[in-house]
């Protein structure tokens, strides 16, 4: 122990000689593990809010499709589909969307005519999104069955429209495919700032109105809603339960014996595929910056062969004075090794600095892995102790006679 405590002391000393050169030759390791430590922890952050966003718009929701027409004799999925899964669904279910699509429209008030988003579905809609219905209320039943002309504007529509969001009872002209309808406003959505990455992956519209399916049907010209597919909405912990007892249902209703009729995609499922290609595209981005960690290895190596060849007459005079082959091996790996372990660190500090920049950038915050920085300084120390074994041994393998010669 004494022995390597003296080794680091001398080869701390030899760097401080040539502090110039000491950090330049640094420099390549600094470089390797900063952009492995900053790529895995702003990639871990970006993960991580791109998942909060997709959650907060596809969590609970479950896709339940006709997968082969023949067994399940019948082609689309219509309304009557849809009041039968709210009236037979149970618990935790909030019945189907009919419409996951928005549209574009005009809207006309006395401050204008503005372009606006227009969503159709059921009375379960209200349920899709995480944003509340924070005034008035959603429409239900009853005025869906009767098309009535009503709507949930969000917030931010609500004061372009009108310039406050005290708008529950107003009226207001809109305009979908050249048909247009008066729509009586009976609720408000809050709208949350989704002006980030989250809305691009998201497609979010804070300029939304939603409206009930059959009102686009009858008023607006929508066709009779037909689909292969039903959007059910879920408790995120319940959602499968749910969805598997819809499916018996159906096969109970159409007489379906046979399996494979009907088939289930929930977004559990896709996000866990979703975070898989994130964690393949971040580790292989990581890969890609530790490239620069052999090269600053390389750049060790140069520098060591170059130390040696200024110290081969000290070498010839230790060895002379009775130092070992190994003794001499060890210090240069000793001064190999602390080139890297300072680089190391730096590059740590660095990279951690520089992730928190990029994180907060992009409104993510920083996941910084334990297990990633351990792994990065020992890369970094394993770097310096492998280029340096090279330069090391040509040290220790000097003959002592020809060292003292050496000018």
């Amino acid at each position: 122990m004494e022995r390597l405590l003296e080794y680091l002391k001398v080869a701390l000393a030899n760097l401080k000689s040539n502090k110039k050169r000491t950090f330049l030759t640094m420099l390549g390791i600094i470089i390797g593990i900063s952009s492995v430590i900053m790529i895995l922890a702003a990639g871990g952050g970006a993960k991580n809010m791109i998942n909060e966003e997709l959650n907060s718009v596809y969590s609970g929701m479950v896709y339940f499709f006709i997968e082969d027409a023949e067994k399940a004799n019948i082609n689309n999925f219509t309304e009557d589909d849809i009041r039968f899964i709210c009236d037979n669904a149970g618990d935790h279910l909030y019945g189907a969307t009919q419409d996951a699509s928005s549209y574009p429209a005009k809207a006309d008030t006395i401050r204008g005519t503005y372009d606006i988003y227009v969503s159709g579905g059921t009375p379960a809609k209200e349920h899709q999104s995480t944003d509340k219905v924070i005034k008035g209320r959603y429409f239900n039943f009853s005025e869906y069955n009767a098309a009535s002309s009503v709507g949930v504007i969000t917030e931010s529509l609500a004061k372009k429209l009108f310039g406050t969001t005290d708008v529950i009872g107003k009226s207001f002209e809109v305009n979908i495919n050249n048909s247009s309808n008066e729509i009586t406003i009976i609720g408000i959505r809050e709208t949350k700032d989704d002006n980030g990455i989250g809305a691009a992956l998201t497609g979010k519209q804070n300029d939304l109105i939603e409206l009930p399916y059959s009102c686009l049907e009858r008023k607006f010209g929508f066709s009779e809603y037909k689909s292969q597919y039903i959007l059910l909405l879920a408790d995120n912990e319940y959602s499968m339960e749910c969805t598997e007892r819809v499916q018996k249902l159906f096969e109970s209703k159409y007489g379906v014996r046979e399996e494979g009729a009907f088939g289930i995609d929930s977004w559990t499922d896709a996000s866990a595929q979703f975070d898989s290609i994130l964690n393949i595209i971040t580790l292989f981005i990581a890969v890609v910056a530790s490239i620069a960690l052999l090269v600053g290895g390389i750049g060790v190596m140069n520098i060591m062969l170059v130390s040696v060849t200024e110290r081969t007459r000290e070498i010839g005079i230790r060895k002379s004075l009775g130092a070992k082959t190994k003794a001499i091996k060890r210090q240069f790996m000793a001064e190999a090794g602390m080139i890297t372990l300072i680089g190391g660190i730096i590059g740590i500090i660095v990279g951690l600095l520089l992730g928190t920049i990029i994180c907060l950038a992009i409104g993510a915050k920083p996941e910084f892995s334990l297990l990633s920085i351990i792994v990065a300084s020992a890369f970094s120390c394993g770097i310096g102790l492998f280029f340096g074994i090279y330069p090391a041994k040509k040290a220790a393998l000097l003959n002592p006679i020809e060292a003292l010669r050496h000018e």
